[in-house]
């Protein structure tokens, strides 16, 4: 806009309207428009301002809650029966230093010897078991899973060339080494279920051949509690590993 400083601007009127003495626009008037417009300008780029600054926050904090929604957990619990009877039992909140604590490293240690010596009919089932990101690789260091994905290939085929399926049954665990040690050692048994070849033509009469071999197993077990992850805290609330196996077959 032009500088009206000592200027006089001529007010321009409707011509349908009589003619009326001219009027004029002070410099005081535009000044105050001017004002109004650079107020209004000021206020407009404000309201974006905000509006852009609510919109960022709005999409961080939706990012925030999609990130932590999976650590988001849900503490599991042990229920203990504290005798025969069903109605008393003892409730207890599983971490570290639970009470409980050896009966849930038992229960692991069983639980690793069924994963690592069962197998089934199933390739999918047992990829899932057996291959690197399964169950056993994530209950085991590296170093012991590496010893294993060299060991079970063999098994795998052995027992698929028999068409064989191999089941577990746990004797006894006991620890060895004293009463702070980590060190357990495990008696099972397994079961080989297969048929007979001789009686395969005889469908009527074909049952079963069911081979038994007894093992010994040499477990060290330790708490990290780097395992225990939001994604399978139900599955490993104690961050259970082992760090040392060593397995091998009795002669009966």
């Amino acid at each position: 806009m032009a500088n009206l400083s000592n200027q006089r601007v001529l007010k321009i009127g409707s011509k349908n309207k009589p003619a009326d003495v001219p009027q004029f626009i002070t410099e005081d008037v535009v000044e105050v428009q001017r004002a109004k417009l650079i107020y209004y300008k000021w206020i407009s780029r404000l309201m974006q301002l905000l509006a852009t600054l609510s919109l960022l926050l709005s999409v961080c904090t939706t990012l925030s809650i999609m990130k932590l929604a999976p650590e988001i957990m849900v503490d599991p619990q042990i229920f203990v029966h504290m005798s025969d009877s069903q109605s008393v039992v003892k409730r207890e909140y599983v971490d570290r230093r639970m009470e409980s604590r050896e009966k849930m490293m038992v229960n692991f240690i069983k639980q690793y010897i069924e994963v690592r010596n069962t197998f089934i009919r199933d390739e999918k089932e047992m990829v899932n078991r057996w291959e690197w990101g399964g169950l056993v690789s994530y209950l085991s260091t590296y170093k012991v899973y590496k010893k294993f994905a060299e060991e079970y290939p063999r098994i795998s085929e052995d027992l698929t060339k028999r068409e064989a399926s191999r089941s577990v049954e746990i004797l006894s665990v006991e620890r060895t080494g004293g009463e702070n040690s980590n060190t357990w050692k495990v008696e099972f048994k397994t079961y080989d279920y297969t048929y007979n070849d001789v009686k395969l033509e005889r469908k009527a009469t074909v049952e079963p051949l069911i081979i038994e071999k007894f093992w010994t197993a040499n477990v060290r077990g330790y708490i990290d509690v780097n395992r225990r992850t939001s994604f399978r805290r139900l599955i490993n609330p104690l961050g259970f590993v082992i760090y040392s196996y060593f397995q091998s077959e009795i002669e009966v």
